[in-house]
C-alpha cells in the first residue's frame, strides 16, 4: 500500500519540500492521519541547522519526513494522538504510545496541548508560583506563552506579557524586578530577563532558545544574583493536561500540499497560535 508524505531530500528552503508517494510504515499502532502539528523548529531541521537548536539532535537520514506530533484514527476506531515514528507529515503514521483524544477535544486543540501544553504545564510546575508573583513570559503569544499566561494568572501571578506583537515587548528599561521567567528566546534576550530575576528569590524556566542562541548565562552569574536556573520536569502526562482545561490559541490551518507555505510563514513569524496541516 501506498500513502502520500511530505518529504525532503535535500537541506534548504520550503521549496525542498514536496508531496510524494511512499510505502504505508509498517508497525503495530498505525493510525490514519487526520491533523499533523506544525512548529517552527521543523523549520531549522529543513535548513540543516537542527544542532543548533536540538544540540542532542543529529539531525534526519534524507531523504526525511517533519513533524513529531499527529491525531489519527487507528484500525480499531480509536481517535489517538501521539508522537509518530517516522515523521507527521503524512497520510499514515505509526504512533507507538498513543494517547486517546478526549470527546471534547477537537483535533486542532489536541495538538495545540500535546507537545506545547505539555511544556506549559511542566514549566508551571517548576516555577512554583506564588499568590502575587510577578511573572515574566516571553513569546506570550505563542503556542506555549499563551498557555503559560492563563496558568500563571489561575495561581494568582501578576503577569507580564513580553511578545512582539504586543503586550511590555522586548524593551524591559525601567522595569521593576520579577520573581519568574519563563525563558524560551535565549541570546540577549534570555540574559537581559535573566537580570530582572529578583536577587535571592528569582526562578527561571528555561524551555528553548527560539534565537538560535543558547542561554548566555554562567554559574557564576547565578551565584552572585542567588537566583535558580531550572529546565522542565518530564513526568508531566497528556492526562494532565487536558484536566486543566486549557484554552489554546488556534491558528491556521494548512493542506498536506500547502505545508511549504506554512513553513514560511513560520520563518517569518507572521503567525498566531498553533498551526496545523490536514491531510
Amino acid at each position: 500500500m501506498k500513502m502520500k508524505a511530505v518529504r525532503f531530500h535535500e537541506f534548504g528552503g520550503p521549496e525542498v519540500l514536496r508531496v510524494e508517494e511512499v510505502p504505508d510504515p509498517s508497525g503495530d499502532t498505525l493510525v490514519d492521519v487526520t491533523a499533523i502539528g506544525l512548529n517552527y523548529g521543523e523549520t531549522v531541521i529543513r535548513r540543516g541547522k537542527g544542532r543548533e537548536l536540538f544540540p542532542w539532535y543529529p539531525g534526519p537520514s534524507l531523504p526525511a519526513v517533519l513533524g513529531s506530533e499527529v491525531v489519527g484514527t487507528t484500525a480499531d476506531g480509536r481517535r489517538v494522538m501521539g508522537v509518530p515514528r517516522d515523521g507527521a507529515y503524512a497520510t499514515k503514521a505509526v504512533v507507538e504510545d498513543p494517547v486517546e483524544v478526549p470527546e471534547d477535544v477537537s483535533d486542532h486543540e489536541a495538538l495545540a496541548l500535546l507537545l506545547q501544553g505539555t511544556t506549559a504545564v511542566a514549566a508551571t510546575r517548576a516555577a512554583r508560583i506564588r499568590p502575587g508573583d510577578r511573572v515574566l513570559v516571553e513569546a506570550a503569544s505563542g503556542g506555549v506563552g499563551s498557555l503559560l499566561v492563563q496558568l500563571a494568572r489561575r495561581a494568582g501571578a501578576v503577569v507580564l506579557e513580553a511578545s512582539s506583537k504586543g503586550g511590555i515587548g522586548y524593551d524591559w528599561t525601567g522595569l521593576e524586578p520579577v520573581d519568574v521567567v519563563f525563558e524560551s528566546i535565549g541570546g540577549e534576550v534570555g540574559k537581559r530577563a535573566f537580570e530582572l530575576l529578583k536577587d535571592g528569590v528569582g526562578r527561571m524556566v528555561v524551555f528553548g532558545y527560539a534565537s538560535g542562541e543558547p542561554l548566555d548565562v554562567t554559574a557564576s552569574d547565578i551565584f552572585r544574583k542567588g537566583v535558580a536556573v531550572m529546565g522542565l520536569p518530564r513526568d508531566v502526562t497528556p492526562e494532565e493536561v487536558f484536566a486543566h482545561h486549557l484554552e489554546p490559541v488556534l491558528g491556521d490551518v494548512y493542506a498536506l500540499d500547502e505545508i511549504a507555505e506554512a513553513h514560511r510563514a513560520l520563518e517569518a513569524r507572521t503567525t498566531t497560535g498553533k498551526l496545523i496541516a490536514r491531510p
